[in-house]
């Protein structure tokens, strides 16, 4: 079901994108703040810095994967330390969906017990790209250690950044 979804989606967007060139992005720097564990009481806010890569897995005019690091913590004392994997996608020049996949380690301080150190983060964001290619936008993700362990309560954050080309 999920291939078949992905193919969907991406499939028109690599045979729309074979007569422009390929798209050219910055590196970019991500500072956010926002929610950890938004759908339930016990919330904190959090703060997240995610460098993103120039470096191209793959492109074309509508295309752009990169690879991602990052961290998140929260007021809790709660950790996030990850690396990935971020598929931008520009509905229009000025309209970014990324959908990203992130592995980590999770400290828990005083925050929330998810189970695991290992965890796995599974995020959408839309942007606007401004015409100097920094970004305004909004970050929903689900943290989970994929029910490897005998707990698997995850937790979604709602982010709100600004991308700072490098």
């Amino acid at each position: 079901m999920i291939r078949k979804t992905l193919l969907l989606l991406f499939v028109p967007l690599f045979l729309m994108a074979q007569d422009k060139p390929p798209i050219e992005e910055p590196k970019l720097l991500n500072v956010g703040m926002g929610v950890f564990n938004i759908v339930r009481n016990t919330k904190s806010l959090l703060f997240q810095v995610e460098y993103r890569s120039d470096y191209a897995f793959y492109r074309n005019s509508r295309l752009f994967f990169r690879p991602l690091v990052g961290v998140m913590a929260t007021t809790t004392g709660s950790a996030y330390f990850y690396g990935g994997i971020a598929f931008d996608i520009f509905l229009f020049p000025q309209l970014v969906f990324t959908p990203s996949f992130a592995p980590g380690i999770y400290i828990k301080g005083g925050g929330m017990e998810l189970g695991l150190p290992l965890e796995f983060r599974s995020s959408a964001e839309l942007s606007y790209r401004f015409k100097k290619r920094s970004r305004f936008g909004a970050m929903f993700y689900h943290i989970s250690n994929a029910s490897l362990g005998f707990r698997n309560p995850g937790t979604e954050c709602l982010v709100f950044f600004y991308s700072i080309p490098l």
